[in-house]
């Protein structure tokens, strides 16, 4: 096997240095992406509510609403686990001494 040809690889280049983020602009987008996840929770299940009145009207199956619930109830357990396991780390980082 010929270790020269290895040398003529060029290296995998994942980022130029143009395209790197400064940490406010990273910040901004982490901040952005958790307030979109949580307002899509939060219309989840305002449409879950929404669903179970238009079920009381008659204008709705109940395996729409069923649907529509549990949808609801998965996404806001999923962000109570989120927030919990951000809140347990945060308390180990502060436990940690310097």
């Amino acid at each position: 096997m010929d270790i020269n040809a290895l040398s003529q690889i060029s290296p995998i280049r994942t980022q130029s240095m143009q395209n790197l983020q400064t940490p406010a602009e990273v910040t901004k987008g982490f901040s952005a992406f958790l307030t979109d996840a949580l307002n899509q929770v939060n219309q989840a299940q305002v449409d879950s509510a929404n669903m179970a009145d238009r079920f009381a009207a008659g204008n709705v199956e109940i395996h729409q609403v069923t649907i529509a619930s549990q949808k609801a109830s998965v996404m806001l357990d999923l962000t109570m686990q989120v927030r919990n396991k951000v809140i347990e780390s945060y308390q180990e980082i502060m436990r940690m001494s310097i």
